[in-house]
């Protein structure tokens, strides 16, 4: 057994790749530099059933996380009545009567 696929121990912090070797994320504006890491992570269990877990890149300040997550929250909450609204006139534009 490489060291790659040893079994992680639940305690430590790893490279994010060696958790999480298949997901893709956009990638950092430039000049901007990861300081901390909050990932929210669906699992899939052997049965089939999913729910929800996070993981840290180092213990969080807890205040700062409690202050950001609202707001990524609310932004999150925009975007999706955002594209509702466009779903909806979309499907009125094809509802409505063709000029004659």
């Amino acid at each position: 057994m490489t060291d790659s696929e040893a079994p992680l121990d639940p305690e430590e912090r790893y490279p994010i790749h060696r958790v999480l070797p298949d997901i893709q994320i956009h990638p950092l504006l430039e000049g901007e530099v990861a300081e901390e890491v909050f990932v929210l992570i669906e699992t899939r269990d052997a049965d089939g059933d999913t729910s929800w877990c996070y993981r840290t890149s180092k213990a969080p300040n807890r205040e700062e996380l409690l202050g950001a997550l609202p707001v990524q929250a609310a932004l999150l909450r925009r975007e999706l009545l955002a594209d509702w609204i466009d779903d909806e006139e979309d499907q009125t534009d094809c509802e409505r009567p063709a000029p004659h």
